[in-house]
């Protein structure tokens, strides 16, 4: 490191400032090498990753367009999913659906005013109204209230993949060469 001595003049403070400049210096060369070194990595590596990428992109829309075109067929037992040898697909539903207006008629000033009107000041916020508790409302009311209100609870389901990457690398590698 360097000495631990204490800057006892101004011809002392300095010396310690021109080993500051110095080290400053030294530090930013290093920084500049080594950024110049990943950028030339990056640079080399970037047609590979890139076409990686699309080759995944690819693969993964058609792995999602088979499935909802098969999905009656793969969804056995009321599963949502199917277990393949390299994966897991399927669609999943949010674990906490968004509360949404119903369609472009209602508002949520509207949907506050009918909420008012049915259940007074319930599935309000308190102390400070007005503002609705949508999560209150999304816990205790039927779909034909929320309806009712204008509002629905969004339920889209997602497809999703999770690759089995237990797979021993010879059978991954034996499945690329049969692509």
């Amino acid at each position: 490191m360097g000495d631990q001595q204490t800057i006892s003049s101004v011809g002392h403070c300095d010396l310690a400032l021109g080993r500051l400049l110095g080290a400053t210096l030294r530090l930013e060369g290093e920084t500049a090498k080594r950024d110049a070194e990943i950028l030339a990595i990056q640079k080399r590596y970037a047609p590979k990753l890139q076409t990686a990428g699309l080759v995944i992109g690819v693969l993964e829309s058609q792995i999602q367009e088979f499935y909802s075109r098969h999905r009656a067929e793969l969804e056995v037992d009321g599963k949502k999913s199917i277990q393949l040898k390299y994966g897991l697909l399927g669609m999943r539903a949010p674990s906490h659906p968004a509360l949404e207006p119903l369609n472009q008629k209602w508002t949520w000033k509207e949907i506050g005013a009918k909420v008012k009107e049915l259940w007074k000041s319930k599935y309000f916020h308190k102390p400070k109204p007005p503002g609705l508790n949508k999560n209150k409302l999304k816990d205790e009311l039927t779909a034909d209230q929320l309806k009712e209100c204008g509002m629905k609870l969004e339920t889209t389901e997602s497809f999703y993949i999770e690759l089995n990457r237990l797979a021993a690398p010879d059978e991954v590698a034996t499945a690329e060469a049969a692509a």
